[in-house]
C-alpha cells in the first residue's frame, strides 16, 4: 500500500471573487522508502502541494490519502497528532528558536507528544549524533552557520521517528558546500535508515539526490521519471 496517494488533487485560491487554481487534477503515488523530488518554476504549485500533503492546508477538491485514509477522514486533532508523529519537516528558514540551545531545539517535538518527558533527552541526543552536532548541544541556534542550523533542523525532523520526511527548499539559504553536506544527510537518511523522503526543490543538482524527480508546470504534473543512477551518500559511510 502506498503511504502517500493523491487522485486528481485540485486547489484553488478566491481573491476579490477572483478563482486562482495552483494545482488541476494532480495524480500520483509515494511508497514507503521512497525518495521523491518535486520540481518546478516559483508558482508551479510545488509548495501548495507540499503543504497539502503534509496537513497544513486542504485540497479544494480530489482525494489525499495518507497511510491509507483520506485526509477528510482525520479530525483536526487527529492531523495535528499525524503530523507531529508520522511526519518531519525541514524548511528553507531553519524555523529553529534562535535564544534556545541545540538541545532543546530538538527536543521541541516531543512537548506535543505521549512520550514520557524521562526520555525525551536520550531521543534528541540520539538524533542529534545522527547529524553529526553531538559537538554543539550547548550552543544557541544564533551562533551556529547555516549549514549547522539546517542539520539542528534535520535532527529535530527525526525527533519523533517520522514515517516520512517533508524537506521544502532545505539548501535554499547555504552556501554549496553546506547544501551538498545537507543534501548527503538527507540522502543517507533514506538509503541507510530507508526512510521516506519528498524533496521541494527548484535545483537540478539537488533533485539529482532522489530517486525519482516529479516536474509540476502551472499546477499539472509535467514529468514523473525515475532518475537512472544517482551519486550515493558519503555522510553516512564515515
Amino acid at each position: 500500500m502506498a503511504l502517500i496517494e493523491v487522485k486528481n488533487l485540485e486547489k484553488s485560491y478566491r481573491d476579490d471573487n477572483v478563482e486562482t487554481p495552483a494545482l488541476r487534477g494532480v495524480s500520483f503515488k509515494i511508497d514507503s522508502g521512497e525518495f521523491v523530488a518535486i520540481m518546478g518554476p516559483s508558482g508551479s504549485g510545488k509548495s501548495t502541494l507540499l503543504h497539502i500533503l503534509g496537513f497544513l492546508d486542504r485540497q479544494s477538491g480530489g482525494q489525499y490519502l495518507f497511510d491509507g485514509k483520506t485526509i477528510n477522514q482525520y479530525s483536526d486533532d487527529e492531523l495535528a497528532k499525524v503530523r507531529n508523529e508520522k511526519m518531519g519537516f525541514v524548511f528553507q528558514t531553519f524555523n529553529l528558536l534562535a535564544r534556545t540551545n541545540v538541545l532543546d531545539n530538538v527536543k521541541l517535538p516531543l512537548l506535543y507528544s505521549s512520550i514520557p518527558e524521562s526520555k525525551w533527552e536520550s531521543l534528541a541526543l540520539q538524533a542529534i549524533e545522527s547529524v553529526g552536532l553531538s559537538h554543539r548541544l550547548a550552543h544557541e541556534s544564533s551562533q551556529l552557520s547555516g549549514g549547522e542550523r539546517q542539520r539542528v533542523a534535520i535532527a529535530r525532523a527525526l525527533v519523533m521517528n517520522p514515517k516520512i520526511i517533508f524537506a521544502d527548499e532545505p539548501t535554499g539559504n547555504l552556501d554549496s558546500k553546506s547544501g551538498q553536506a545537507v543534501m548527503e544527510i538527507i540522502q543517507g537518511l533514506n538509503e541507510k535508515e530507508g526512510r521516506t523522503v519528498v524533496l521541494i526543490t527548484h535545483e537540478t543538482y539537488t533533485a539529482e539526490h532522489a530517486q525519482r524527480i516529479m516536474k509540476l508546470m502551472d499546477g499539472r504534473i509535467e514529468s514523473d521519471v525515475k532518475v537512472a543512477k544517482r551519486q550515493k551518500s558519503t555522510e553516512f559511510m564515515k
